[in-house]
Formats: structure tokens, C-alpha cells, sequence
């Protein structure tokens, strides 16, 4: 029946979107702890993303394909083939964020850190991702402001860092190969941040025939 394998969909997603935020705790961790083999494993881990990533992917065509949804049901398929896809993009970053610290000799010099508010950013990943999981589980739009709020502040952060950054590699051009390392995994965040801000798009257009007027102009992005 249609209703069993949409639930099963939703089931699997949210799923998806839990390990891809421990992918990001852990990336954090590697950074925090200068971790090596805590990045092997959230390298060995995307592969597990990926696999995700295709079985869902699979499904929604399948749906698409026996059972022809229709309305709102239509829409949540599509959201979730695009979702998931979005997922798949933030294991990736945490990924790569993973493989700069298995890269590295030494750890970032804490004053580096600081001075990019790094962890400060993570924070703000972490929120995002569990509002788009909130929105999406409990059919609610609400909680999505603050993601399009938080995106607009990372952008501000990545100023900031990149500044921070700049001034760190003038002060200390033997270590300017950490510098680019920490400019990368900045990118890096503030782009898992985009792929938020696209889920809470995606969750917006599942729900727009059961949004009222004012809903939708609240959470509209231009």
C-alpha cells in the first residue's frame, strides 16, 4: 500500500539524516581532539551515506513508478528524492572536513581556532540540522525560520574567519598551510549550511497545500 511504503520513506530519511549529523559530530570531534582514527572512520562511514543516499533514491522512483502519487503525496516523494540528495552532499563535507585532519601533521594552534570561531559554526550546523529533521518528522514549518536565520549568520561567520584567517597566515607564514586547511573546512561548513537551508526549501514545497498565506510569506526565501 502507498500509505506503508511513505511511511517506510519517511522512516528511512529521517534515518539517513541522523547518521549524517553524527558524521558531523564526529568530524567536529576530529577537529576538537586532533583524532586521526576518528576520521578513518567518518571516511568509512560515508560509504554507509551513500548507500543511503541510493536506496532512497531507488525508492522514491519506485513510488513514483507503481503507485503514481498524487498532490501532497507527489510532493513528499519528490522532496525526499531531493533531500536525500542534500543529505549525501553534508556527508561529504564532513568527509573531506575528516580527511584535512588526517592530512595534517599537527594539530590548529587553539588561538586559531578561537579566532575563527570554528567550533562556534559547528554549533550552528548542528542546530540547523535538527530543525529540517523537527520540521520534517512533525509536519511543521515553524522551526525552519531559524535555519534561514542561521544560514544568513554563517555567511557573516565566514567573513569573519576568512579575515581571522588572513591575518593569521601574514602573522605566521610558515604555518600558512593551516591557515588553507581551516579556510577549506570553513567553505566546507558554511556550504553543509546551504544544503540545510536547500532541505528547508524542500520541506516548504512538501507542505504548501496545508500552509496557510501567512506561513508561506514567513518562510519564503528570495
Amino acid at each position: 500500500m502507498l500509505s506503508a511504503e511513505l511511511k517506510d520513506l519517511k522512516k528511512d530519511v529521517l534515518r539517513m539524516a541522523v547518521l549524517v549529523q553524527a558524521q558531523m559530530h564526529k568530524a567536529k570531534e576530529t577537529l576538537l581532539k586532533f583524532d586521526k582514527d576518528l576520521a578513518d572512520e567518518v571516511m568509512i562511514n560515508e560509504k554507509r551515506i551513500d548507500s543511503f543516499e541510493i536506496k532512497i533514491s531507488r525508492d522514491c522512483e519506485s513510488i513514483l513508478a507503481l503507485f503514481k502519487p498524487s498532490a501532497e503525496h507527489l510532493r513528499f516523494v519528490l522532496a525526499c528524492y531531493k533531500i536525500v540528495g542534500n543529505l549525501e552532499r553534508c556527508g561529504d563535507y564532513a568527509e573531506w572536513i575528516s580527511r584535512y585532519i588526517s592530512e595534517i601533521e599537527s594539530a590548529f594552534e587553539p588561538a586559531l581556532l578561537k579566532n575563527c570561531h570554528v567550533f562556534d559554526i559547528f554549533e550552528d550546523i548542528d542546530s540547523m540540522m535538527s530543525s529540517v529533521q523537527l520540521a520534517f518528522d512533525e509536519k511543521e514549518s515553524k522551526s525552519l525560520q531559524t535555519v534561514f536565520s542561521k544560514d544568513e549568520a554563517l555567511g557573516e561567520r565566514r567573513l569573519k574567519a576568512m579575515e581571522a584567517i588572513t591575518e593569521y597566515i601574514r602573522q605566521n607564514p610558515e604555518n600558512a598551510k593551516a591557515g588553507l586547511y581551516m579556510f577549506s573546512i570553513i567553505m566546507k561548513l558554511e556550504r553543509m549550511g546551504d544544503q540545510m537551508k536547500n532541505i528547508a526549501k524542500e520541506i516548504i514545497f512538501y507542505l504548501e497545500a496545508t500552509m496557510d498565506k501567512r506561513t508561506r510569506k514567513n518562510t519564503s526565501v528570495r
